[in-house]
């Protein structure tokens, strides 16, 4: 599975507050199956993200972690495709739902196909 080269310039971007000590790491070497390890019934293997619309989620994340916030920039012919339906349910505030992206580890080598920054909260 490859993006689609065919995509348009539009970008989406994801927001994720990495755990304490793995920013630089998920900056620099993306995202890698051992970071997150599938052991359950409390560790699922999955990447979450706040959506494009709710960098709030992870702001929140950040204050525990106090590790930046990580933005993965993806092409919207991409997102559709491969990360939209990942959507669900986070939690609702005030009037709306806030939406998280659930990646699974066989995303994971298209999603580090996209660009990372780490940001200041």
């Amino acid at each position: 599975m490859e993006p689609d080269s065919r995509s348009s310039n539009l970008s989406i971007t994801i927001y994720k507050a990495p755990q304490k000590g793995k920013g630089q790491k998920l900056l620099e070497e993306g995202f890698q199956v051992v970071d997150f390890p599938y052991n359950p019934p409390y560790v699922d293997g999955n990447c979450y993200f706040a959506s494009p619309s709710d960098r709030s989620i992870a702001k929140e994340f950040n204050q525990s972690y106090q590790e930046r916030i990580l933005e993965v920039m993806i092409n919207q012919e991409s997102y559709e495709k491969y990360f939209q339906p990942l959507e669900h349910r986070y939690d609702e505030r005030g009037d709306r739902n806030r939406i998280e992206v659930v990646i699974p580890q066989s995303l994971f080598p298209i999603l580090n196909q996209f660009p990372r920054v780490l940001k200041p909260r």
